[in-house]
């Protein structure tokens, strides 16, 4: 039996490796190149070149509704220029709250609204205009807390060392 003796011709192998990578990414980058701008012709052609139809007629009723009517766009702004906020309609007028809520405080410890708060807003529109409950309590001290009863925190008593009775403990980590 013959056996060949002779070195391989690495420089033969190395340039036809050289060749196939360089023709094998050429190809790919001339494909993606290719299909990428065929996508992009029929996004144009579906989504591009359609009217939207709706949204013109949209964009026609609100221009012909802010045209027409009791006041149009431009009087109303012209109006404002001339008269400033205050003159130019009452509807945009700035006014006192008459919401009693943040008198009538917190739904558990809630306290009385002045009887002059709500005298002015029974004059202004009849009732009272309230946000919250009435502040009533079933407790005869209006729900304060008492004197003798310690508070679990704050700055007379430190921080808090312990949790709350009733609170589940969390299990110790191992």
């Amino acid at each position: 039996m013959a056996f060949d003796k002779s070195e391989p011709r690495v420089g033969l192998i190395f340039q036809i490796g050289l060749f196939v990578v360089v023709t094998l990414v050429g190809t790919r980058a001339a494909l993606i190149a290719y299909f990428a701008d065929m996508a992009s012709d029929e996004e144009h052609r579906k989504i591009g070149m359609v009217v939207p139809t709706a949204l013109l007629s949209l964009r026609a009723d609100e221009d012909q509704r802010l045209t027409s009517g009791p006041m149009p766009v431009e009087q109303a702004m012209q109006a404002i220029v001339a008269h400033g906020r205050m003159g130019a309609s009452p509807d945009i007028m700035p006014s006192a709250s008459r919401d009693l809520g943040p008198m009538q405080g917190w739904m558990k410890m809630p306290n009385e609204v002045p009887s002059q708060m709500t005298a002015a807003a029974e004059s202004d529109g009849g009732a009272p205009v309230t946000s919250a409950a009435p502040a009533t309590s079933a407790t005869p001290d209006g729900g304060a807390p008492h004197a003798a009863a310690p508070r679990a925190h704050g700055p007379a008593n430190g921080p808090i060392t312990s949790a709350p009775p009733g609170t589940p403990k969390k299990p110790a980590k191992k």
